[in-house]
């Protein structure tokens, strides 16, 4: 069962894991994180990472939740969104805070920030069976 926190936590600092009992872990951030989850968490299977992040160039890779829908929440910047279906890669601007996008199971989906700009985004991840690959 998960402790009520002393203080309210910052999701710069933490990510939060509801496991498949429904209950919250606060799991530090860092390089680290993903392969805890991994082991902490069997293989994340039936959980959900809470987590924000902020981007300052394009992410470097693609990747594609198969264990189901993964949703987006624009919480200040901009940026454009890439979704791969089918051969084609849809463009989608992200650019009003508040923003919510849902990127459906089995998408593979990236993002392009413009120089000079960033943007900082929540996301609702089902982490299960997570891949990556490298854009083209």
């Amino acid at each position: 069962m998960a402790e009520p926190a002393e203080k309210p936590l910052n999701l710069r600092d933490v990510a939060l894991v509801l496991d498949t009992q429904q209950r919250v872990h606060a799991m530090p951030t860092g390089p680290e994180l993903y392969p805890q989850l991994d082991t902490q968490f069997n293989q994340f299977l039936g959980c959900v990472l809470l987590s924000e992040y902020a981007f300052s160039a394009n992410w470097s890779s693609y990747e594609m939740h198969p264990a189901g829908d993964e949703v987006l929440y624009l919480l200040s910047g901009r940026c454009e969104l890439l979704l791969e279906q089918q051969g084609q890669t849809q463009r989608i601007p992200f650019d009003t805070p508040g923003q919510v996008q849902v990127i459906a199971k089995g998408c593979w989906h990236s993002a392009d920030v413009r120089p000079g700009e960033s943007c900082r985004i929540l996301f609702f991840t089902p982490g299960a069976g997570t891949e990556q690959r490298a854009r083209r």
